[in-house]
């Protein structure tokens, strides 16, 4: 061959390269395939799960309280303003909660990108 046959034949393959794959990246998004949004899809929240432990520590100003499990594991949990904390039968809230260090615990949160959030903190011992 040729160096100018080399080189046509290069450029070719180069415009090629660069023009095949354009109109499938510039699909309009009502043309998604069906598992293609699904992958798309981000998980904000998972099921509630249980927790028992006991308190760590509790910050009212960052609203956090963190959960302690028999196996020394440590758990950061958000409080907001839904979050239900009780010692027996009786509300209290999150700086109550800072007089019960190392009291057992049982937590029922929600796993969320922000972070475990607590619905509900129960006093047990």
């Amino acid at each position: 061959m040729k160096r100018v046959e080399v080189s046509i034949l290069a450029a070719v393959a180069c415009a090629l390269g660069v023009a095949i794959p354009l109109p499938a990246a510039n699909k309009p998004a009502g043309e998604m395939k069906k598992n293609e949004a699904t992958t798309a899809s981000v998980r904000s929240a998972w099921r509630p799960e249980k927790l028992f432990g006991k308190i760590a520590m509790v910050d009212p100003n960052l609203k956090l309280a963190v959960v302690e499990t028999p196996d020394g594991v440590l758990y950061d949990m958000v409080v907001t303003a839904k979050t239900r904390i009780k010692s027996g039968a009786q509300a209290i809230t999150l700086k109550d909660l800072t007089q019960d260090l190392n009291k057992a615990v049982l937590v029922q949160f929600t796993p969320e990108r922000r972070g475990d959030v607590a619905k509900s903190i129960q006093i047990t011992g």
